[in-house]
């Protein structure tokens, strides 16, 4: 809706530019015409048209204002400009975040898969024939659910659950991340919780992740 106000006042100020144009440059050609004209009716005559159309190049000219200032007050959506000092907050809030002092936080746990071997027992005979070989069992690794930033340029990784939380780290669109247990609502917002590839855990808006299937 706003860009189609701009566009009509942008045009009805154009139009009024070119009528003042217009009627300012008839009014300059009749003036130069009652100064040719013979007799005093013919020379009134054209002081009166020039009057008039200097009174509508005005009146076009006001109008043009008018218009050119609707234009310049109507607001425009303003573009999401991304800093590699300081990116810009993606937050489906009109709240500014509040900065916090930053806390410390737990190192992230390492887990290794363990692989359990099952060992052969010596027995002191004579070997069986077509004895099968014993092969040692693997456990298989949990499934890891993962999540990718999808918000069209970043979103803020979070010490907490809300929108004031502290500012972890800037994460950009397609960033893979691993999804945690923890879940919260506040400020309106799902948070999900998830850990980063470096190991950096936070929180992060659930509107702004795509879950991987």
């Amino acid at each position: 809706m706003t860009a189609v106000l701009n566009i009509v006042f942008a045009a009805i100020a154009g139009v009024a530019i070119l009528g003042a144009l217009y009627y300012g440059g008839r009014a300059v050609i009749r003036r130069g015409q009652s100064t040719e004209s013979a007799y005093n009716v013919g020379r009134l005559e054209a002081r009166r048209s020039v009057q008039v159309d200097l009174v509508r190049a005005l009146v076009a000219i006001v109008i043009a204002l008018i218009f050119l200032g609707a234009f310049g007050l109507t607001p425009r959506p303003v573009e999401p400009l991304i800093s590699p000092t300081e990116p810009v907050l993606l937050e489906a809030t009109d709240t500014p975040a509040a900065t916090m002092a930053p806390t410390d936080l737990p190192a992230p746990e390492q887990v290794t898969p363990t692989v359990e071997l099952v060992e052969e027992t010596a027995v002191p005979t004579s070997p069986p024939t077509n004895q099968p070989t014993a092969v040692p069992t693997v456990t298989s690794e949990p499934v890891v659910d993962t999540a990718v930033v999808s918000s069209g340029v970043g979103v803020w990784l979070r010490a907490t659950p809300s929108t004031t939380g502290e500012q972890l780290e800037w994460l950009l669109d397609g960033t893979v991340l691993t999804l945690l247990d923890g879940q919260e609502t506040a400020d309106g917002l799902l948070w999900q919780q998830v850990q980063t590839q470096t190991g950096v855990i936070g929180w992060v808006a659930a509107d702004f992740i795509l879950v991987s299937e």
